[in-house]
């Protein structure tokens, strides 16, 4: 048996019955060996001194038929050949007989039966070489696990081999060759040979139960163990083999009387803690969770009922139709009127009442007065009580020929379009994109002019939202001017010598001298006549400029002009100022644009026209003061 399967008896510290069964078959080993013949004991001691420990016999194969013999050096072990013997000469000791024979290899060597070798070895005891009983292990005394009693020897004591040296090998005797029925002489069958020992629980071996008093096995000459009282604290940190560890945990599981595994109760104990911590965990998660769901609950409950009271406040879905008379201040601001409507009951909540109006970018611009409401009528409804009303819708409005711009101002906050003050600083200050307002800047305008865009808000019938702007309307007047002046009318402007603001001046006289449309041609041709001549005429003398001076200083226009009238002080009167005015008296129609760029090609210095309309013309002073007789009694006549 191989000592690396041999069980250390210094360390071993076990309570099986593995010793017994290994001991065991020492015993047979040993009384096998016993039995053979001296030779045959000699050769076996030469080949235990000479071989490795514990070989494992090899097996022979018989070639089948037609195939050639194999090597027996792969079959069987070759002994050593004897000193003097030639390399492939077989021994002598080894004949060769029967079917082996007959095939050309030699037969298989039988081990004798453990009887014949033991009456061999008791009639030769001296014949054993001095390697054999050197090989040869004594015995060491057993004893029984279970009882304690001494038994047979055991060769598992530890032994020393010496070397096998060459003389031994060649001198070692060979057993007689079996015959070709493969028998021994003094044997019938075959020695078993030793199985491996496997631990005591793959065998099925009887493990002591709790309680038995079971004596370890000690080995010859081994100190006895001091007591658990006194060995040392070093020997608790001493290496332990890892077969004898799992031995004794083995002994202790079962000493405990269950299967359970080292350190399983603690385990198991831990574990139980944890459950329980793990169970007051989670109930301490489903009472907070039922906890936070409740207060959920309850603060949704509170902001519904507190949602649906100050709905109904803000679209006064369900509210009483009781009208109630308040009276709104000048200047009232936002939280005046709420705090107005919460005394009277007409609002529950004054705070989102100031909220919704910001919300709706409330100005505060209420109008005082007033008003009878009622808690029925929503925010919304409520503001625009307070307000003033917006007209929707469209209106259509004319403006007619030679309006000033006064009078179209007038016109337009008439019928609820815009503001005065919001016209005023549009025509004076807007921004325009056109090409005559750039042209305009460009030149420049006196100081003395009343209103920027005079002359350029063309008289028409126009259409209007009643919501639009000052800018929108002013801005529709202008679009329709440029459609009118158009690109010859500026060509024609620069042919005479004059820019399209001078033309429109021009324009706006002849608008407001002539008495009729056939006339614009002539009186066009007077003025035109005129500012050719400023030597012999250096004003123009229009009684329209000073009726429109007069008008714009005092805001109403004279019926008659009187001789004071003529020396009224104004920069718009051509009775004392040359040239022409600083700007339009009034917005020409396209009739008097035409007309002023295309004048009447006559002499004409003079005219005069009577009340129903009838214009005379004069070339020279004389004619002229004829023609004012005749007016005269033109208008007594009437």
């Amino acid at each position: 048996m191989n000592e690396n399967n041999r069980p250390d008896f210094e360390n071993e510290n076990t309570f099986s019955d593995e010793p017994l069964f290994e001991g065991k078959l020492r015993r047979e080993a040993a009384q096998h060996r016993s039995a053979q013949t001296p030779a045959q004991g000699m050769e076996s001691a030469a080949e235990t001194a000479g071989a490795p420990e514990n070989p494992r016999p090899r097996q022979m194969r018989r070639p089948t038929q037609g195939t050639p013999p194999t090597d027996p050096a792969h079959n069987m072990r070759r002994p050593s050949a004897a000193p003097g013997s030639t390399p492939g000469q077989t021994p002598a000791s080894r004949p060769a007989s029967g079917a082996a024979a007959q095939q050309g290899r030699p037969a298989p060597q039988r081990r004798p039966a453990p009887g014949a070798a033991a009456s061999a070895k008791q009639s030769a005891p001296g014949t054993a070489s001095p390697q054999h009983q050197q090989a040869q292990r004594p015995a060491v005394p057993q004893s029984h696990p279970a009882t304690g009693e001494p038994g047979q020897a055991s060769p598992t004591a530890p032994r020393t081999r010496p070397a096998a040296s060459p003389d031994a090998a060649a001198s070692r005797p060979r057993p007689a060759a079996s015959s070709a029925s493969g028998s021994v002489s003094g044997s019938a069958e075959h020695s078993p040979r030793p199985r491996p020992v496997r631990p005591a629980a793959q065998r099925g071996a009887v493990v002591p139960s709790k309680g038995a008093q079971v004596t370890p096995k000690k080995a010859p000459g081994a100190p006895v163990p001091a007591p658990e009282a006194e060995k040392p604290a070093a020997a608790a940190g001493a290496a332990v083999p890892a077969y004898a560890a799992r031995r004794s945990r083995a002994v202790t599981d079962t000493g405990s009387g269950g299967n359970s595994k080292p350190g399983e109760k603690a385990k198991k104990v831990s574990t139980r803690h944890e459950n329980t911590k793990e169970g007051a965990n989670m109930m301490t998660s489903v009472v907070k969770g039922i906890v936070y769901i409740v207060l959920v609950l309850v603060v949704s409950v509170f902001i519904s009922i507190f949602a649906i009271r100050v709905g109904n406040d803000v679209f006064a879905f369900v509210k009483s139709d009781e009208a109630v008379d308040i009276t709104i201040p000048e200047n009232a601001t936002t939280s005046e009127v709420a705090r107005i409507l919460a005394d009277n009951g007409i609002i529950k909540y004054p705070s989102v009442f100031k909220m919704y109006a910001s919300l709706k970018h409330e100005k505060g611009d209420y109008l005082a007065g007033d008003y009878t409401v009622s808690p029925s009528m929503s925010y919304d409804k409520l503001r625009g009580t307070f307000k003033k009303q917006v007209e929707t819708g469209t209106c259509w409005i004319t403006i007619p020929e030679g309006y000033t711009t006064d009078e179209i101002i007038d016109l337009m906050v008439e019928n609820g379009i815009g503001t005065r003050e919001g016209y005023i600083d549009v025509i004076n200050n807007y921004d325009f994109d056109y090409w005559f307002i750039d042209e305009l800047e460009e030149k420049g305008t006196s100081p003395d002019r009343f209103y920027r865009l005079d002359g350029y808000l063309f008289p028409d019938s126009y259409e209007f939202y009643k919501a639009s702007s000052e800018a929108t309307v002013i801005n529709k007047l202008m679009a329709r001017f440029d459609e009118v002046f158009v690109e010859d009318y500026r060509t024609r402007a620069s042919q005479l010598g004059y820019s399209v603001d001078q033309i429109l001046t021009i324009a706006s006289l002849v608008e407001k001298e002539a008495g009729s449309m056939a006339d614009f041609m002539y009186v066009s041709s007077v003025f035109n006549n005129r500012l050719k001549d400023p030597y012999n005429f250096p004003r123009l003398e229009s009684d329209a400029t000073v009726v429109y001076a007069i008008q714009i200083n005092t805001g109403v226009r004279p019926k008659e002009i009187t001789p004071e009238d003529l020396k009224y002080d104004s920069p718009y009167n051509t009775y004392t100022h040359e040239g022409l005015p600083p700007g339009p008296i009034t917005n020409p129609s396209a009739s008097a644009i035409r007309y002023a760029l295309y004048p009447a090609n006559t002499n004409y210095k003079y005219f005069v026209s009577a009340d129903n309309g009838t214009t005379l013309f004069a070339a020279t002073k004389y004619e002229h003061d004829a023609n004012i007789q005749t007016v005269k009694q033109m208008n007594e006549q009437k």
